[in-house]
């Protein structure tokens, strides 16, 4: 078999643009995809996505022309050899940094290789190591009084647990946290991710409120390339410390690991290289007996290969989802993803996330909508 196009399609971004303070910044965030379609002699098209968050398009337009500059280097090669694919245009994305590219190619090589062999792609990975639950989490930073109410709202879902946005400043974020935590229904789980906003004194006063409420964990609460602090964190409260979103490939989990910064391990399977680098990811952090919860903020089709991974995982419960939709009857719905025309083979069932047992990641295309969505 073998490569003979890929296909790079940017997407208008299918939710509405809000507003999201990070600390004192105020950013304009949508969600703009863009599908990759590796197309091959045999008659099997891959799919993979990765997604920026310019919500007019732009950069995905930017991302798009990287996939076409890795293109050369993939076209009449073999895509059922994965892991040298990967290794070979890694040589190229280190280079150039496109990482977005190399991630989105990769998750097309997998689910050829796994449409060959005919299985689902958790599959061709170890088969299911078990459940995985999933957690919520809002594109924008939400008022405190909707959050109380979010909390039962998304429990009578399947739900068991949701992420909140700190960063506002440590008084604010500890009345913030103790309210919400207070009013959730009686095992509903609250974490919270301050997007690197604090410095090590401020996060360490927050982190303290979080373990007298016995939160989840608490996400990059400093800076991400902070592996000292993080550990020295990790190693004074009790709420473990969770990141890695903003890190790849795999190469960097080693140094955290061995400093122990992290307890929570969540890779960005649209930046990180992809189902091989997440699942290596994986690999190294159940050999630590940390936990592996997988960052999937994205639409449809980056999220069903992430899915894969996750339940692939020893190291893995549970897997992000975010909620688009304030107003839904259902926070499950996959309203960034209108382009994917059996989203109704993906969702909550009795508390657990699963794929479809179809060959692949899984995913059918609606190509109407893709072409509407289409950035030419």
């Amino acid at each position: 078999m073998q490569v003979t196009d890929v296909e790079a399609i940017p997407m208008e971004s299918p939710v509405e643009s809000v507003q999201m303070k990070l600390g004192e910044t105020e950013q304009t965030v949508g969600v703009a995809p863009v599908v990759v379609k590796v197309h091959t002699d045999s008659g099997i098209t891959g799919l993979g996505e990765t997604l920026t968050y310019d919500p007019a398009g732009r950069d995905a337009v930017v991302v798009a022309e990287g996939v076409r500059s890795l293109t050369r280097h993939l076209v009449g090669e073999n895509p059922l050899d994965v892991s040298q694919r990967w290794s070979e245009l890694y040589q190229h994305a280190k280079r150039s940094g496109v990482f977005k590219p190399l991630s989105a190619i990769d998750e097309a090589l997998w689910d050829i290789a796994a449409k060959d062999a005919g299985k689902p792609l958790y599959e061709l990975l170890g088969g299911a190591a078990g459940d995985v639950a999933a957690y919520a989490t809002f594109p924008h930073r939400k008022p405190t009084e909707e959050l109380v109410e979010d909390g039962a709202w998304l429990a009578d879902a399947g739900f068991d647990s949701m992420k909140i946005t700190v960063g506002a400043g440590v008084e604010h974020d500890r009345e913030r946290i103790t309210t919400i935590a207070e009013a959730l229904p009686e095992g509903f789980r609250l974490s919270m991710d301050a997007n690197t906003s604090y410095s090590f004194p401020e996060a360490l006063r927050l982190g303290r409120t979080a373990d007298e409420l016995e939160m989840e964990w608490f996400e990059e609460p400093i800076s991400h390339t902070d592996i000292e602090g993080q550990a020295e964190l990790n190693g004074k409260l009790d709420t473990p410390i969770a990141a890695y979103q903003s890190h790849y490939p795999h190469y960097p989990a080693v140094d955290h690991l061995r400093a122990n910064a992290l307890d929570v391990y969540q890779p960005s399977l649209y930046v990180c290289g992809g189902v091989t680098a997440a699942t290596r990811v994986a690999t190294l952090v159940e050999a630590f007996d940390e936990r592996f919860v997988p960052h999937a903020f994205g639409p449809l089709v980056n999220y069903a290969a992430s899915l894969h991974v996750a339940v692939a995982s020893p190291a893995c419960d549970l897997i992000e989802f975010a909620v688009y939709d304030d107003d839904a009857d259902d926070p499950g719905q996959y309203v960034a993803s209108p382009y994917v025309a059996n989203q109704d083979e993906f969702g909550l069932e009795d508390g657990v996330m699963a794929p479809p047992d179809r060959p692949g990641i899984g995913v059918e295309l609606d190509e109407d909508v893709v072409d509407d969505l289409r950035i030419e």
